[in-house]
């Protein structure tokens, strides 16, 4: 099963330990670390996933709110990447955080 996710991204700018140069607008290299559960016992899990910009622009260090598609097919994502919930862009270290707008499965 594909879990596709709409979410809006935010890069760090390279001197702030974001990404040192841009990404294709379809790419592999960052790893969704989302998390699940009560504020108290929150699990963080890691998610290979394609990150596509809808707008087909690169995504570039220190972009804000870009709206991109997460496809994973991970079948523990649905209980991760629901409305609403943020997660961390990680690529060997946080770059970006975001938000799952919606999910379709």
């Amino acid at each position: 099963m594909t879990v596709r996710a709409k979410a809006l991204i935010t890069l760090l700018p390279s001197d702030q330990g974001g990404l040192p140069h841009e990404l294709p607008s379809r790419t592999q290299s960052l790893v969704i670390c989302a998390c699940t559960g009560e504020e108290d016992s929150r699990l963080s899990r890691p998610f290979q996933a394609a990150i596509t910009a809808d707008d087909e622009e690169p995504l570039t260090p220190g972009d804000r709110l870009h709206v991109v598609t997460i496809a994973t097919t991970d079948d523990d994502a649905v209980e991760y990447l629901r409305p609403g919930e943020r997660f961390r862009l990680w690529c060997g270290h946080d770059v970006g955080s975001g938000i799952v707008s919606r999910r379709f499965i």
